[in-house]
């Protein structure tokens, strides 16, 4: 990750997420039905929704740390920006198996902007500050019964938030080998880039 925010010239901020083997969190969070790396990984994105909150920032970009970025991600993202309408709960940049829904914009670049319909995975997703109240409303922390991009997943389809997609996506997830990420590699024959940082970088 420090290597794409250096090369991309992008500042992040790290969080440290909670340890599927940290019991006094679970004990203080609930363990619902979920394995114990499902429960760290809900609990650790709803603790970000309550920092966006606790902060009072406008939004935050919530990236996982085995993502991979379209070399020109910034022009990308800068047209998506001039095109996503002015209320929004969460922005969906990097997703797994969703089918396009409206169109919203006109961008030149090849990715882009439409409304949300099934968006799987929560490798790299904007949640505006009206977004995360809304989630921390709608999520319970103490009886997590699914998958965060699961839960999130139902909270989109019902229409209970206001959530737009980027397509094709300018943030995958990637497995080589030596990454740390659990995602199976064979996901990667599914989603690509059309220029990879990573690989452009020699990894």
């Amino acid at each position: 990750m420090r290597i794409l925010a250096s090369y991309l010239n992008l500042d992040f901020d790290y969080f440290s997420a909670p340890s599927k083997y940290d019991n006094k969190v679970f004990r203080k969070y609930g363990y619902g039905g979920l394995s114990p790396g499902r429960r760290a990984c809900f609990l650790g994105h709803y603790m970000i929704y309550k920092s966006i909150i606790d902060e009072g920032f406008h939004s935050a970009l919530i990236l996982e740390d085995d993502v991979d970025f379209e070399t020109d991600i910034t022009e990308i993202m800068t047209e998506i920006h001039r095109n996503l309408p002015a209320y929004w709960d969460t922005l969906f940049i990097g997703h797994c198996y969703e089918y396009k829904g409206k169109l919203v914009d006109n961008s030149s670049f090849a990715n882009r902007l439409y409304e949300s319909r099934t968006p799987h995975c929560t490798h790299a997703y904007a949640v505006s500050y009206w977004g995360a109240r809304k989630l921390v409303e709608k999520l319970d922390p103490m009886i997590p019964h699914d998958a965060i991009d699961l839960a999130l997943l139902e909270i989109v389809t019902n229409k209970e938030i206001t959530s737009y997609s980027v397509h094709p996506t300018p943030i995958i997830q990637w497995n080589d080998g030596n990454n740390p990420s659990d995602i199976p590699e064979s996901q990667y024959t599914y989603f690509s880039l059309k220029n990879s940082t990573l690989f452009f970088l020699g990894y």
